[in-house]
């Protein structure tokens, strides 16, 4: 059993939701951007396997055998044998069938996962891919055309062919990201505290999944952007000599000689992963207090869609519809 890769896309790697536990020992984390994506993806098709995940245009693949898919993350153009097929929605693909998943309509990064799951070695406790150190995923590399992926049995994926939701949690056209004060704030000038949320930045096409380099207002710390090399956490903004914030993402190297200003909060990563290069971002300062209850609300959210999906009868399955409006309320905090 298995799915051959005839066109990979653009930076299209295998990723779990991380490595974690190993980066005192150098590992990064990796893992998928759009972690929320990735949640909704594997309660929709119902086990723990790795998703593919594609970045702008998708790949194009042929099932040798029969499997089940679901894609999510951005918007994108999908079609299972030239016909129309909708994202967050469970389908069966028969053999010698192709999923097409095109160009980004909205957002930047889809994911698909398989009914019958990739077959990858666990790696550090995980299969995420980590291109930069060679390790994970498909031979720890993007993929290629002709790349064979194995698949492994599962005769309960067809049980949820058919289940589907339409909550949307990742809000593709939000520009504007939360960030609180990191490490080193105090060797930043109040002008240059300011700088940082008076203007937009625009995502430099020098990005990818270890951070995204950012062109907008300099920010340079008073004194020499160099320090003594420390532990950096995800979504760090990291400044450089030249002023110019770096926000480091899940290929991030474990420790930074870099002054780091802020840090994004953890309920906007996932809008961050769906930025182009070429977009632009708007900074927003806000407490501790306030990055924990934005979080606690989106994992509220998250959580009943999850549970949504859970409480559907496989033998019921008919394109459910969840409803969504409560649930996109929460986000917004009207309900």
């Amino acid at each position: 059993m298995s799915i051959l890769i005839n066109n990979p896309g653009l930076f299209t790697t295998v990723q779990d939701q991380g490595r974690y536990g190993f980066q005192d020992q150098g590992f990064s984390t990796a893992g998928a951007l759009d972690l929320i994506s990735y949640q909704l993806g594997q309660k929709l098709i119902g086990n723990d396997g790795p998703a593919i995940e594609f970045t702008v245009i998708g790949p194009t693949i042929r099932f040798t055998t029969p499997n089940t898919f679901v894609v999510t993350g951005g918007e994108f153009g999908s079609e299972l044998n030239g016909e129309p097929i909708e994202m967050q929605s469970v389908y069966k693909a028969e053999k010698g069938d192709e999923l097409k998943i095109g160009a980004a309509k909205e957002g930047a990064r889809g994911y698909i996962f398989f009914g019958c799951p990739l077959d990858i070695p666990v790696v550090a406790n995980s299969q995420s891919t980590h291109t930069r150190s060679h390790i994970g995923g498909f031979e720890g590399r993007t993929l290629k055309a002709q790349d064979r992926i194995q698949t492994i049995p599962n005769d309960e994926a067809k049980y949820r062919v058919g289940l589907s939701t339409d909550v949307q949690l990742v809000n593709t056209d939000e520009t504007t990201i939360r960030i609180v004060k990191g490490p080193q704030y105090d060797r930043f000038s109040s002008d240059a505290v300011n700088a940082m949320t008076s203007g937009d930045y625009q995502i430099s096409e020098q990005s990818d999944r270890m951070g995204y380099r950012l062109r907008g207002n300099e920010i340079p710390p008073e004194e020499s952007a160099d320090i003594i090399s420390e532990p950096v956490a995800l979504g760090s903004v990291q400044v450089p000599n030249d002023g110019n914030p770096i926000i480091l993402l899940n290929d991030k190297q474990t420790v930074g000689g870099y002054t780091k200003i802020a840090t994004v909060t953890q309920a906007d990563l996932s809008i961050l992963a769906q930025k182009q290069p070429g977009e632009t971002i708007h900074f927003e300062w806000v407490t501790v207090e306030e990055a924990i209850d934005s979080l606690q609300q989106l994992d509220e959210a998250l959580q009943e869609a999850l549970q949504e999906i859970e409480r559907t009868p496989v033998y019921q399955i008919q394109q459910l519809r969840s409803t969504s409006k409560r649930l996109n309320a929460l986000l917004k905090g009207e309900a």
